[in-house]
C-alpha cells in the first residue's frame, strides 16, 4: 500500500509584530547577500546618481562593485533606483525589507548618514571579526529593525590542498589540512581608506575618488602591518606560485612530477604572446593579450577578470610590480613583470623574482595582497 502525500505544510502568521519580522528578514537574507556579493549585476550602464561614492569609469571592472560598500550606500541612498528595497511574499502580504541611515557620516567620504559602519571585533577568545554592520527594517512593521554583519566574501580564493611547486627549480611542499585564502586582486586604495579610518587616521585617506579602485602603494612595512590588522600576512612567493601554475593533472593532487609552467595559459613559454613578442620584435598587441597581462602598451584597466588563473587569482603577468613575502629566498620578494616592461621583456614568466627595498617610487610602483589562513 503507497503512503499518502503529505499536504504542503501551510505556514502561520506569526501573532506578534517581532516574530513576523524575524520571519520576513530570514526570508529576505539570500535576495540581501545577492545585492551585496553581486552588485555589478545591479549597477546600471549609465552609471549611478552619487558621485561621492561611485564614480564609473570604462576602466574600472565590474567585480569593484562587488562587496562593496560604497556601492551598497549608492544604491539604499536611491542612487542606482528610486525608493529601492528588498520584497519579500509572506503569509499572503508582500512585505519591503530595507537598509537604514543610521550611522554616523564618515567625514572623510561625505556629510551623509550612513548605511553601514566599518566593523572590527577582537578579544580574548574571540575570532577576529570585521566587516561592514547594517541596519535592516520592514516598511509594513514600524518599530523593529536588526542589525547584520556583512562580510567581504568576495575578496578571496580558496588554495585546493595539494602539493605545489615553487620557482623554477625542485622546491615543493604541500597544503594538506590547511584552509589558504587568497586575495583574488591588489589591495585597493578604498580598503586602505577602510584600515586608516578604523586605525583613527582619517587624514590620511585617499581623498580622490577616481583612485579607491587603484591599487594601494604601500612601504612594505606598511603592506605587512595592513594585512595583520585583518588578521591576515602578506602574500608568500609560493602562494602565488601555487595560485598561478596550473597543475597538469586537477584531480591528481599528489602528482610525481610537479610541472613549472611559464605562463598561467600556457606551459610553453614560446606559445604565448609573450614569447612570440621576443621573437618578433613588430609584434602587435591584441586586446586578449592586454586581457591576459597589461604589459607595456596595454591600456591601464583594473578588476577585469580575463586574467584568472585555475584557481581564480589574477594579475599573474603584467600589470603592477607585486611584493612577496619569501621565506625560502629572502632576497626575491618582487614581481617584476608589469605594465612598465614591453612585451618582449624577460621578466615575463612565472617563478622569476627580483627584489625589493621595501620603499615605493613613482618609476616602479608596487602593489600587494593578503593571504589568511583558517584554522579547521
Amino acid at each position: 500500500m503507497r503512503p499518502r502525500p503529505h499536504a504542503p505544510v501551510k505556514m502561520k502568521r506569526p501573532e506578534t509584530p517581532e516574530k513576523l519580522f524575524t520571519q520576513v528578514i530570514e526570508a529576505s537574507q539570500a535576495e540581501i547577500l545577492q545585492l551585496w556579493e553581486e552588485g555589478d549585476r545591479f549597477f546600471p550602464k549609465e552609471g549611478t546618481r552619487c558621485e561621492e561614492e561611485i564614480q564609473h569609469e570604462k576602466t574600472i571592472g565590474r567585480s569593484y562593485y562587488q562587496c562593496n560598500p560604497h556601492f551598497w550606500q549608492c544604491y539604499w541612498q536611491n542612487g542606482v533606483e528610486v525608493n529601492p528595497s528588498i520584497k519579500v511574499d509572506l503569509f499572503g502580504q508582500t512585505f519591503h525589507v530595507v537598509a537604514q541611515p543610521v550611522f554616523e557620516p564618515i567625514k572623510a567620504f561625505s556629510n551623509d548618514p550612513r548605511f553601514y559602519e566599518l566593523f572590527k571585533k577582537t578579544g580574548a577568545g574571540i575570532n577576529l571579526q570585521y566587516g561592514y554592520m547594517v541596519e535592516l527594517s520592514v516598511k509594513e512593521i514600524p518599530g523593529v529593525s536588526q542589525p547584520m554583519l556583512l562580510a567581504d566574501t568576495c575578496r578571496d580564493t580558496y588554495l585546493p590542498e595539494r602539493i605545489y611547486g615553487y620557482g623554477k627549480d625542485g622546491f615543493i611542499w604541500d597544503n594538506f589540512g590547511r584552509n589558504i585564502f587568497i586575495d583574488k586582486f591588489y589591495v585597493t586604495n578604498r580598503q586602505v581608506n577602510e584600515w586608516r579610518i578604523l586605525k583613527g587616521e582619517a587624514s590620511k585617506v585617499e581623498a580622490d575618488r577616481k583612485k579607491w579602485p587603484l591599487p594601494a602603494l604601500l612601504s612594505l612595512k606598511e603592506q605587512i602591518n595592513y594585512c595583520a590588522f585583518y588578521g591576515k600576512r602578506l602574500l608568500e612567493a609560493k602562494l602565488f606560485d601555487a595560485a598561478s601554475m596550473s597543475p597538469s593533472d586537477f584531480k591528481d593532487t599528489k602528482p610525481e612530477r610537479i610541472i613549472r609552467p611559464d605562463t598561467p595559459w600556457q606551459r610553453d613559454h614560446r606559445r604565448s604572446f609573450l614569447g612570440m613578442a621576443r621573437i618578433n620584435p613588430d609584434y602587435q598587441l591584441t586586446p586578449l593579450d592586454c586581457q591576459l597581462a597589461q604589459v607595456k602598451g596595454c591600456q591601464e584597466k583594473y578588476f577585469s577578470t580575463d586574467s584568472a588563473t585555475w584557481m581564480g587569482f589574477h594579475y599573474s603577468l603584467g600589470f603592477y610590480p607585486e611584493s612577496l613575502r619569501n621565506v625560502i629566498e629572502p632576497n626575491k620578494n618582487l614581481k617584476m613583470s608589469s605594465h612598465l616592461l614591453s612585451p618582449d621583456s624577460a621578466w615575463h614568466e612565472l617563478g622569476k623574482l627580483a627584489d625589493w627595498n621595501g620603499q615605493q617610487n613613482e618609476k616602479q610602483p608596487v602593489a600587494f595582497r593578503c593571504y589568511e589562513e583558517v584554522v579547521k
